[in-house]
């Protein structure tokens, strides 16, 4: 009799429940979402060189633009050099701690480079960041098509 009682037990074939697995992925997916920011890029073109050793960090939100004809712009607004160090003095003021971002375009005048350096450290300016392409990067984006 318990032979007969298995063969009429029917099999049920095992099943995997994905509701709660699909409640997660959305909860991860609003997670990425919410948590995620979205930086606009400065306007102002300039050609970050290239090096070797360069290493990834986050963007800061000061930034100090010398472009290749050697015009400073800070924040989004072009600026002379008396304009630019009254600005730094008022933001360093604040926080003398800040990070400057100092991002000079590849063809930009040296002499130019170093007066915006100056300006920032005779404002006060302790860490000021030069950003660079990592070398892997700019040549990829070359060979792109």
């Amino acid at each position: 009799m318990s032979g007969a009682f298995n063969a009429k037990r029917s099999r049920r074939r095992p099943t995997i429940n994905i509701t709660s697995l699909i409640d997660v992925m959305f909860l991860l997916l609003i997670f990425f979402m919410v948590s995620s920011t979205f930086r606009e890029q400065f306007g102002i073109d300039v050609a970050l060189p290239e090096a070797q050793t360069a290493e990834r960090r986050e963007a800061e939100p000061h930034e100090l633009v010398v472009t290749r004809d050697g015009s400073f712009y800070f924040g989004q607004q072009a600026v002379d050099a008396e304009q630019l160090r009254t600005a730094l003095m008022h933001l360093l003021s604040t926080d003398p701690d800040v990070a400057i971002v100092l991002r000079a375009d590849e063809g930009a005048d040296f002499g130019s480079v170093v007066t915006a350096i100056d300006i920032a450290r005779a404002a006060g300016g302790r860490r000021l960041v030069l950003p660079t392409r990592i070398e892997q990067e700019a040549n990829a984006a070359a060979e792109a098509p």
